[in-house]
């Protein structure tokens, strides 16, 4: 091998070298070509350059001819001879190169380039002479013109000709120039072609002689291929065999089997459109399996696509075309769902018992035979209290047994067991470490081998709690047994379904039956049962077991063994099954013989009794009632049994009458009619009336009962309210006088104060008129006549509207404040103006009185015009009106900033008739006089608030 490498690394360097050699050549003639395409290309432009330049030439010409006119021209014509002959010069260049361009060129090519530049020079030397001629002014203009444009044309064609010749050279050339490249292609190719077959003759030797191991190599692997195919596909566990793209290559029927896609065709499917239900987590680790490693997992979930849990164990791994190249993933998994639901139902049964013996406290325990060593549970240790590395041989494990008897039974069952294999099942009493005394249920059973005993092993429960309960239980049983002997009470049982009784030992005794002896069924309730009470014993039952319902007790008479006759009181409760079909009836069965004789001569007694009376326990439940209650409260003694006390008393009195029973209850001494304080009670219909109430203990084989005795007292309130009544309209009436007593004493003392000093001006001007001698005398003391009598009048006039006020019966209506307010302040409206009073008001609180309408306007009129009229000189008038109540009374203020009232000076004759307090033409001190008039004769008052200099404020109270 390394020397068929050596030979071609030898030809390779020659081959690149010859390679290296052709470029440089290639290269060295496209080098030329372009070289000489350049030269062409360069007079072609100078070519096309010459012939623009002449019709330059041409067009100077035209110009010339066109404007020439005299000597004056003449800068132009030199100007134009020298353009000329640049043009003439250039041709000339171009003749020059062109020739030595064309020397190595064939004979035909320079001839026919000779002939072009010889009819091209003719035409040049006619434009030379043309312009010459034209710059001299020898010929005449028209003339040269012509001639001029037959030169022109003429080397116009010639150069044009030249130019065509050129372009046919170019692409000649470029034609040469594909052919050369074409065959240099060729020969390259040819050359490479051939260096690549000299290069690798020593590989293709060695191909040829490996042809044959390859072939075989390649029929082998087919053959292992089918050879694996076939034992993936017939493999009893689930493999998969799938390439790069994680397409199926081959799956065994196993693999189909386990995740249920028998019937479907997977090979060169994709694994994921099989199983579109595969995480993106399993295809990460699928292409970290196809990139080299290995994923094994001994338990996993898998979700399927209809929401089942698949558990799987797998083994993930690439597999190899060669040696570094993989060509896919081997799957071999193991569908373990069976092997996890039984070990998770294991778990749970495990988890379950562990829970169990913790809660039932069961430890297990074992005897080695032949070291005699015992071994605990840790509920075991738990329940003796044993240290964790406690040890303990059965021999010497005697000293846990509390008692005797507990050492002897298991000493005897421990060595039967060992004997005979009989097991033992005992309840045992031990004591732990700690000396505290328990109860355990001990269960041991034993291992033979070849009939000898070579291990004991069991069970013991810590009963402690359940042998306390039972003990307690078999007290209670006792205390039942004496309890029903003492009420004289049995209990028994009716099990429906299998027709059975089972009776207590005193039911016996009730019925004066031989327990012993006695075959008791459910007929025999019915067969002790006395006639006359049979019918409604049956319909009773039967109502019952119609209803489902054993909630009512029922007592009736029974003839006993004996032919006794004996009342009795039967109480039930059945249970039912899941389907809601009675399964069983207990109940009792008391002797209430005597406690019925009793009671019918207690009814007797309360009948008898002139109030009503209600029997009640200290839950306030009815027992009993007489036809009183049922008279007074319209309830009959059925419909009050069981009924608590309070449907006889409204719940505006129910706290009150629980009061009572509690102080009662908590000193139960009889209380007096005359003791106890009134309560209201409430008949049938809901009418609610006075009553008196008494209570008396009770006492009773039930505990304490409590007897009230109710006495309607309707008729005795009713004259009660009548005496008050007449007792308080007489304390009215005497108000009322009082009243009017000081308010006549009042009038009497202003009428006697505001008509004495009119009576002494009189009887003055009376004097005087009669001591005057002259006329002018008498007559001046006449006109005074006249102003005293005026003052008088009106004096008498207002206490005359004072009486009327006082004595008069007012209408009395409901009243708007506001609308009241308005009225008053549209007859003030000139003062208001004049005076510019700002007048604010108020009555959100409360608009609405009961009030003559007529007085409520003139109060609002007297205080405004006062406001209005005592205004301060010094600022603007103030005036606010509002209402509020206080404590239910309805209260007015009006406020102002006028002049104020001295109120230490007049505050006591603020409201007397005729007072004023300030200088003013209009003040007749008659409009405070008049409110408080008015405001009292409506039950109401009035008061004043001032401060002098800073307003006054007056509180009107209504009420």
């Amino acid at each position: 091998m390394m020397e068929i490498q050596k030979k071609i690394e030898k030809r390779y360097f020659l081959f690149i070298a010859t390679i290296v050699v052709c470029v440089i050549i290639v290269i060295a003639i496209f080098q030329s070509y372009v070289e000489e395409q350049k030269r062409i290309v360069n007079f072609t432009e100078a070519l096309e350059l010459q012939m623009l330049t002449c019709r330059n030439v041409v067009n100077k010409i035209h110009f010339i001819s066109d404007n020439y006119s005299n000597a004056s021209d003449y800068k132009r014509l030199e100007d134009f001879k020298s353009y000329s002959n640049g043009f003439i010069s250039s041709h000339k260049s171009i003749y020059k190169k062109i020739v030595l361009e064309n020397e190595n060129s064939s004979s035909k090519n320079r001839f026919y380039i000779d002939s072009i530049f010889s009819i091209s020079n003719s035409s040049i030397e006619k434009i030379n002479t043309i312009s010459n001629a034209l710059v001299k002014g020898q010929q005449n203009l028209p003339n040269i013109d012509n001639k001029f444009h037959e030169a022109e044309a003429t080397y116009l064609h010639a150069m044009n000709t030249l130019l065509i010749h050129q372009q046919n050279v170019i692409k000649t050339r470029l034609d040469d120039l594909k052919k050369v490249i074409v065959i240099v292609a060729i020969l390259f190719g040819l050359f490479v072609l051939g260096g690549f077959f000299i290069i690798l003759i020593p590989v293709f030797d060695n191909l040829l002689s490996s042809n044959k191991v390859l072939t075989d190599l390649k029929s082998s692997l087919l053959a292992k291929e089918k050879y694996n195919r076939i034992f993936i596909e017939q493999s009893p566990s689930s493999m998969a065999m799938l390439d790069n793209d994680m397409k199926y290559i081959a799956a065994s029927e196993k693999w189909k089997e386990d995740y249920k896609i028998t019937d479907k065709h997977i090979i060169g499917k994709s694994h994921y459109d099989i199983f579109p239900e595969i995480t993106d987590d399993w295809k990460a680790l699928h292409q970290k399996c196809l990139k080299g490693e290995i994923d094994i997992c001994d338990e996993a979930p898998f979700i399927r696509k209809d929401g089942t849990v698949q558990w799987l164990s797998w083994d993930v791994r690439p597999w190899y075309l060669s040696e570094n190249e993989i060509g896919g993933l081997l799957m071999y998994s193991r569908d373990i769902t069976k092997l996890k639901n039984d070990e998770i139902a294991k778990l749970r049964v495990e988890q379950i018992l562990e829970s169990t013996t913790k809660v039932a406290r069961i430890g297990a325990w074992e005897v080695d035979m032949k070291t005699d060593k015992m071994f605990f549970s840790d509920i075991s240790k738990e329940i003796l209290k044993l240290p964790e590395d406690y040890e303990v041989y059965s021999k010497k494990s005697l000293h846990f047994y509390n008692t005797e008897v507990s050492r002897t039974q298991i000493v005897n069952a421990i060595q039967r067991l060992i004997k005979t294999g009989e097991p033992f099942d005992l309840e045992l009493e031990i004591m732990d470490m700690d000396g505290e005394e328990k109860w355990i249920r001990d269960i041991g059973q034993a291992e033979f081998v070849n009939g000898e005993c070579i291990r004991l092993y069991g069970v013991f429960q810590d009963i402690t709690v359940l042998k306390k309960s039972e003990n307690a239980l078999k007290k209670q049983n006792q205390l039942l047994n004496f309890a029903e002997e003492m009420n004289v009470t049995g209990h028994w049982q009716w099990n429906v379904k299998a027709n059975s009784v089972k009776w207590s030992s005193n039911l016996y005794k009730i019925v004066d039956m031989d327990e012993a002896t006695a075959n008791v069924t459910p007929e025999t309730f019915f067969e002790i049962t006395h006639p006359d009470d049979f019918e409604m014993v049956s319909k009773h039952f039967e109502s019952k077991f119609m209803d489902n319902k054993f909630n009512q007790d029922i007592i009736y008479r029974i003839i006993t063994a004996k032919g006794k006759v004996k009342i009795i009181q039967v109480l039930s409760k059945l249970f039912k099954d899941s389907s809601g079909e009675i399964i069983e009836i207990i109940g009792t069965f008391q002797d209430i013989t005597h406690q019925r004789t009793a009671e019918i001569k207690f009814r007797g007694l309360l009948e008898s009794a002139p109030d009503a009376m209600v029997i009640i326990n200290k839950d306030s439940i009815v027992h009993l009632s007489n036809k009183q209650a049922e008279r007074i409260f319209g309830y009959s003694s059925t419909e009050l049994l069981g009924q608590p006390i309070s449907v006889l008393v409204p719940k505006s009195v129910q706290a009150n009458l629980e009061a009572i029973q509690k102080q009662f209850i908590d000193n139960p001494e009889e209380l007096r009619l005359s003791e106890v304080k009134e309560l209201i009670g409430v008949n049938k219909d809901g009418r609610e009336f006075p009553i008196n109430i008494s209570l008396s203990p009770l006492q009773t084989e039930d505990g304490l009962l409590i007897s009230i005795a109710i006495r309607d007292i309707t008729n005795e309130k009713e004259y009660e309210d009548k005496i008050l009544k007449s007792n308080k309209n007489l304390e009215l009436t005497a108000l009322k006088l009082t009243n009017q007593n000081v308010q006549l004493a009042d009038f009497a003392q202003i009428t006697s104060h505001n008509l004495r000093a009119p009576v002494s001006n009189l009887n003055s001007l009376i004097d005087m008129y009669q001591m005057s001698t002259e006329e002018g005398e008498k007559a001046m003391v006449f006109e005074k006549f006249e102003k005293v009598v005026i003052h008088l009048t009106n004096t008498l006039n207002n206490l005359i509207d004072a009486l009327k006020i006082k004595n008069k019966v007012v209408e009395k209506q409901n009243i708007s404040l506001t609308s009241a307010f308005k009225h008053a302040e549209a007859k003030l409206a000139p003062q208001i103006i004049e005076s510019n009073a700002r007048i604010t008001s108020d009555f959100s609180a409360i608009d609405e009185i009961f009030f003559n309408k007529t007085y409520i306007e003139s109060i609002f009129l007297n205080l405004l015009e006062n406001s209005i009229k005592y205004k301060s000189n010094d600022r603007t008038p103030e005036i606010h009106v509002k209402s509020y109540t206080i404590d239910g009374k309805i209260k007015l203020e009006i406020t102002d900033n006028g002049l104020g009232i001295n109120l230490k000076r007049h505050g006591k004759k603020l409201f007397g008739l005729n007072k004023v307090f300030h200088r003013h033409p209009d003040a007749k001190g008659v409009g405070l006089f008049m409110t408080k008039m008015q405001i009292e004769s409506m039950g109401g008052s009035i008061k004043a608030e001032s401060i002098v200099d800073q307003g006054t404020k007056f509180i009107i109270n209504f009420n």
